[in-house]
Formats: C-alpha cells, structure tokens, sequence
C-alpha cells in the first residue's frame, strides 16, 4: 500500500502520508479495500463503501492506480469487475463516485464504464497541500454500466 499511495501520480490525490495508506487500509463493516495486481506486481487498490440505509442504499467505489500502469484500461477494468459485485452479487441498485472536479483523467475513466456527472460539490474535499478543492459528483444506474 505505501507503494501506491507514493506514486506521485497517486499522492497528487490521496496523500502520501502514513495516515493516507492507514486510511486506505482500515476496514469496517460497511467498507472493503481490494488490491489490484497485475501477474505478481501490486498495482493499485480499489474500495467500496456500502450504504445499508433501505432509504438511501447504494455503494460507492474509489481507485488508485500506479503511475506506471495507468492508461492501459486497469482503472476502467477494476471499476467494472467491482461495480458487478457490487450490483449482481451485494443486490444495489445505484453505484456513486466521487473524484476531484479538476481530475479530468479520472473523470474519463469513470464514465467509460458508465458514470454520469451529477453535479459539482463545493470544495468538498482536503487535499495533501491542505487546500481544499470541488469534488465531481458522479453515479450509474445498475442498467447503465457499459462492457
């Protein structure tokens, strides 16, 4: 996990602290981390977050890809394969993202497998400089998720 979270290409986004790849690494009973290899070579992580709520439910999915392995479909791959667990296997109806306003690669990605934008959340997040930044709200429908 350090590995990833120093990638530059990842820190850029999540932090390269010892507390980032804690929090990366935390679980609980509503959030799950899965690594991303590729043959023997750790390449990124992807987690899921479960809102359980019968009012609200959905899941949410986060990535980080090595600078090394991204732009060969990896990030757009891992998303599906998750949002198919999380849709066919897990039984929710809604799958949400949620990158930086401004994170126009990730963005791309995310509605390759089928996110729509749904509007822009005001500086909605911290980043490692400490300043704080809009985030893009994004989600897909179960029927909307694209091979």
């Amino acid at each position: 996990m350090a590995r990833i979270f120093s990638d530059p290409s990842v820190a850029e986004w999540w932090g390269a602290s010892e507390k980032a790849v804690r929090d990366a690494m935390a679980t609980s009973d509503v959030e799950t981390h899965y690594l991303i290899e590729v043959g023997d070579e750790t390449v990124g992580m992807i987690q899921s977050f479960e809102e359980t709520d019968e009012m609200y439910q959905y899941a949410s999915i986060d990535i980080a890809v090595r600078s090394a392995w991204q732009g060969q479909g990896i990030g757009p791959e891992s998303i599906r394969t998750l949002a198919r667990h999380l849709l066919d296997d897990r039984g929710y109806h809604r799958l949400t993202i949620d990158p930086a306003a401004h994170n126009a690669k990730a963005i791309k990605a995310y509605e390759r497998v089928g996110f729509k934008p749904v509007g822009v959340m005001r500086k909605y997040e911290r980043g490692p400089d400490g300043s704080w930044h809009d985030g893009l709200l994004m989600d897909m429908l179960a029927d909307e998720l694209r091979d």
